[in-house]
């Protein structure tokens, strides 16, 4: 009998682990470099399609979200912040999803892969899409939540 090896992408950004939620925050992008850097280790990446992904389009991030939350995310730096209190209410921007440095490169970044990977899958290209970045489904449609932006 013929073995069906599975088709497996895998989707990963050597920047995702530079983004940084602050001092204290649990949520730590630099655990997703120390994933990859085990299959590495374990010499399992030749066995995936590695595959670095799209950056989230505004049409496929509000397909979803408000354009007013993601407008105000592609604004919002630590730096300004302080002068938009009523927004970082609004969006719950604040200690459990807070403004960092790069947030929407991020997003862009995370989100790009998960969109992409559900394409592949709806097109049969893989049996199976990984993108230990994506997953943060907790986002609301106009709001952060429990740590998940988009």
């Amino acid at each position: 009998a013929m073995s069906s090896k599975k088709k497996v992408c895998y989707y990963y950004d050597p920047e995702v682990g530079n983004y940084y939620y602050g001092q204290g925050h649990p949520m730590k992008p630099h655990r997703i470099r120390m994933a990859h850097n085990l299959l590495e280790s374990y010499d399992l990446l030749k066995s995936l399609e590695v595959v670095g992904p799209p950056r989230a389009s505004w049409s496929s991030m509000t397909a979803f979200h408000t354009d007013e939350y993601i407008q105000f995310m592609r604004f919002v730096t630590p730096d300004n912040q302080h002068e938009h209190t009523r927004q970082l209410r609004r969006f719950n921007i604040g200690e459990d999803c807070p403004a960092f440095d790069g947030l929407m490169n991020f997003c862009s970044v995370y989100t790009g892969g998960s969109v992409a990977g559900a394409v592949r899958l709806n097109n049969k290209t893989n049996d199976i899409a990984i993108n230990w970045a994506g997953g943060l489904h907790h986002a609301k449609k106009g709001e952060a939540s429990g740590f998940c932006y988009v």
